[in-house]
């Protein structure tokens, strides 16, 4: 029997290289940025603290920014984009033990991603739902050892220095910090961002 698979939701990952400097970097700062706004925002966070969205505009943050934007020149390339993205908005996440994310999308953008800074032993996954709301209509029967194909759900181990892209229609969520560290060695300190097309007019 013949099969075709259509509608495909694709998703891109990368190591950055020279992670392990960058993220030194990068704690350095967020910790700093917390300090001066312990409340943060409160968004899909639960119990974990969320900066402000303006992080890509920020100079100190600007060697992350950079190779987000190399990265994501890369997927434009594979799809087939004409006219590339840039940066809509960019904040910093630290999810204390027993904090998490609950499931959301992120309105008013093309592509949203995750770079992963610290990542302690058991602190939580990111979870992608079937973006088909058809497909949850019914559930039936299955084997339990499905192929990729067949997923409703997949989960991607953090690591650091790892920079994942997905479209931004897609369900995601944290799933709870479950470190068991004490003190800032306990946090899972990340970076999420949105990434918006460019059209005419429009500055990067």
């Amino acid at each position: 029997m013949i099969t075709d698979h259509w509608f495909p939701t694709t998703i891109y990952g990368e190591l950055v290289p020279n992670a392990t400097e960058l993220n030194k970097h990068l704690l350095k700062h967020i910790k700093q940025w917390r300090q001066k706004d312990k409340k943060g925002l409160s968004k899909t966070n639960r119990k974990g603290w969320h900066s402000e969205t303006d992080m890509h505009l920020k100079q100190e943050y600007e060697p992350l920014t950079k190779e987000i934007l190399r990265a994501h020149g890369e997927v434009c390339k594979d799809q087939r984009y004409t006219h590339p993205t840039f940066i809509g908005n960019m904040w910093a996440n630290i999810n204390y033990p027993g904090s998490s994310n609950v499931a959301h999308i992120h309105s008013n953008a093309h592509w949203s991603g995750v770079y992963y800074i610290q990542v302690p032993d058991h602190s939580g996954t990111l979870q992608l739902e079937d973006p088909r709301a058809a497909s949850n209509m019914f559930m039936p029967r299955q084997e339990k050892d499905l192929p990729p194909r067949l997923w409703r759900l997949v989960h991607y181990q953090p690591k650091a220095g790892r920079l994942l892209f997905f479209p931004s229609y897609l369900f995601h969520a944290v799933t709870e910090n479950l470190s068991k560290l004490k003190g800032t060695k306990g946090w899972r300190v990340s970076v999420s961002f949105n990434l918006v097309q460019e059209t005419i007019g429009a500055k990067v």
